[in-house]
């Protein structure tokens, strides 16, 4: 199992970090072409779009896990910890319920845009709101993980030089 979540946090941080680099780049080409070659690339910015929802999708999961989320905690940690269990749990439940909806409704919406292309690079729209659909899947993984099943992503070590 241990293996199988390194392999998965592997693969996410990977898809992540090519993506983010890929943004980089194409924002830099997308600035170089319109102010200094006087030409602009059509369909960057609907690719660096497209693969910024991509990454949040995926990442929103792992960052959850590594409680990276914002929260307003403060009255909730001066609770005793059976009463903060009770809250975390509540908050888990409605967390998961509305994340069941988000994914239900989206992929209503996924299979309805599927006809519709993206005026720039001619895809199906589909592959653009499925992402909608995986985020909230991966992300209510994560979250029964954490909350209800209490696993944790081991800590990193800290490198001091």
């Amino acid at each position: 199992m241990k293996r199988l979540w390194q392999g998965y946090v592997a693969l996410i941080e990977t898809i992540s970090l090519l993506g983010i680099s890929l943004v980089a780049v194409l924002g830099g080409l997308q600035v170089w072409f319109r102010y200094v070659a006087g030409n602009s690339l059509v369909w960057s910015e609907e690719l660096m779009r497209l693969t910024m929802i991509w990454i949040v999708m995926l990442g929103a999961g792992l960052a959850y896990s590594r409680r990276q989320f914002l929260g307003m905690r403060f009255l909730v940690e001066t609770l005793p910890p059976l009463a903060r269990r009770i809250c975390d749990l509540i908050s888990a439940a409605g967390m998961l319920a509305f994340l069941g909806a988000i994914a239900w409704y989206g992929w209503k919406f996924a299979i309805k845009t599927q006809l519709q292309l993206s005026p720039t690079l001619g895809f199906s729209l589909f592959w653009v709101n499925v992402s909608i659909v995986v985020g909230a899947v991966l992300l209510a993984v994560h979250i029964v993980l954490v909350e209800i099943l209490g696993i944790q992503e081991p800590e990193v070590p800290e490198i001091h030089e």
